[in-house]
């Protein structure tokens, strides 16, 4: 006997807040090149965008504050009641979760934190209900844990999801992406033909999720792919084979043609391989669309950037500012144009691209309501 095919429904963006590089919460500005200096351990040199001013505070206490604060915000602008809460599931997606807060033992053993940590400290923070999970698929973490909260959704699992994106500053990631040469210390240039790396970066983000809106003006989740080509520890495929089926995916999901695409919001780490894998994905049957970045003003926040990236599209969609451009697309050779200066509302259907170490790829699509 077949199974019944349950129709599944598109999820909305009820609220969102954050904190990376951009500012904090509403104090948002999108400035080019505003990333600092910081030493490693090793007094390695590299730029950085952190949340606040350097020094950056690696403490727990840091790590679990800021984390309340943006998630309090987005539970806030919900407005979601103590009863609601008990029914409202959290996912987190990160990277490098609290590692900034281990320390050595005296006898230089390291304690491994558990991946669970930081979701069951908000659980207990919010009085959320006991499902609380973590994603950690490297630089897709965050687009997997928004996915698993539309299916959660779907399954009736919980009313609410409150999905959280967070990397903190930590030595260790600065200095292995270092060591694979893959930092740039001319800023992040995304698709320009001379761009020369990444800038890495700090953020937080909350996006609570439901299956209903009472507002006219929300960004919609109708269609996702996501999965693992096995191809490299560290590169993505640069034919964009792989991306172009996750794409393909998320359009079948959506139930779109490539052709109602109207707008893509590239991954654009500014890495040489990863840029030329999401043009030739892009290329084969996405040129009519342009793109538009946010990595040149956040830096590369890793796991959290598939949240922090979509709660500042619902920022810029909830005060209808234009989208930001940087400024080096008035010097640089770009490889794909780019969007012009208007508000994201200019636009109905927005494809969202993710790549990750290990092969991992996602991919959003979101209707502008």
């Amino acid at each position: 006997m077949n199974a019944k095919k349950v129709k599944t429904l598109p999820s909305y963006i009820i609220a969102s807040d954050s904190w990376s590089a951009c500012g904090r919460g509403n104090e948002l500005h999108f400035s080019t090149a505003q990333f600092q200096t910081v030493k490693t351990a090793e007094q390695i040199d590299v730029p950085f965008f952190a949340m606040q001013d350097l020094p950056v505070d690696t403490s727990e206490k840091r790590i679990l504050s800021s984390l309340s604060s943006v998630v309090g915000n987005a539970v806030k602008k919900a407005g979601l009641t103590a009863e609601q809460l008990a029914n409202t599931a959290i996912i987190l997606g990160s990277t490098s979760l609290d590692v900034s807060a281990v320390e050595a033992k005296p006898d230089q053993t390291i304690w491994l934190t558990n991946t669970d940590r930081l979701s069951g400290y908000l659980k207990q923070q919010f009085a959320t209900s006991d499902l609380h999970l973590t994603i950690n698929t490297a630089c897709t973490a965050g687009t997997n844990a928004v996915i698993l909260a539309d299916q959660l959704l779907n399954q009736n699992k919980a009313q609410y999801v409150i999905v959280v994106g967070c990397e903190f500053y930590n030595p260790l990631t600065v200095e292995g992406f270092y060591s694979l040469d893959l930092q740039s210390s001319q800023g992040l240039r995304t698709f320009s033909e001379s761009r020369s790396g990444l800038v890495l970066g700090e953020g937080i983000a909350a996006l609570v999720m439901a299956k209903h809106t009472s507002s006219p003006s929300q960004l919609k989740l109708i269609g996702y792919g996501s999965g693992c080509d096995y191809y490299s520890l560290t590169m993505t495929q640069e034919s964009g084979v792989h991306i172009q089926a996750i794409i393909e995916m998320a359009l079948k999901k959506a139930n779109l043609d490539a052709k109602q695409i109207d707008l893509i919001k590239v991954h654009g780490t500014a890495t040489l391989n990863n840029d030329q894998a999401e043009l030739n994905a892009f290329n084969q049957w996405l040129e009519h669309a342009p793109i538009f970045a946010f990595k040149p003003f956040t830096g590369h926040t890793l796991g959290a950037c598939g949240v922090l990236e979509l709660a500042l599209m619902d920022y810029l969609h909830q005060q209808q500012l234009v989208i930001p451009r940087p400024e080096y697309l008035n010097t640089d050779t770009i490889l794909r144009p780019f969007s012009d200066a208007k508000t994201l509302s200019s636009y109905q259907h927005i494809l969202l691209n993710h790549c990750g170490f290990g092969g991992n790829n996602a991919a959003l699509i979101v209707e502008v309501v």
